[in-house]
């Protein structure tokens, strides 16, 4: 059943600050471009870690694979 609209109390100022707390007259900060974001690998490093996951494999599979 819809309520009267008299029966509804009027809503007060809105808040100042929105939810997320960014005014709504705040000026941009940051922008530009996106960066790209990562880590550079050596190819030793590349190597080993490859080798190391090769390792890690083989003794998971030999001692704990079902027989």
């Amino acid at each position: 059943m819809p309520v009267p609209e008299e029966a509804v109390p009027p809503r007060g100022n809105p808040p100042a600050l929105s939810a997320w707390g960014m005014g709504e007259n705040a000026p941009p900060r940051g922008g530009g471009q996106p960066r790209r974001v990562g880590f550079s690998v050596s190819h030793l490093d590349a190597a080993l870690l490859v080798a190391a996951l090769l390792i890690w494999t083989a003794f998971f599979v030999y001692f704990f694979a079902p027989r």
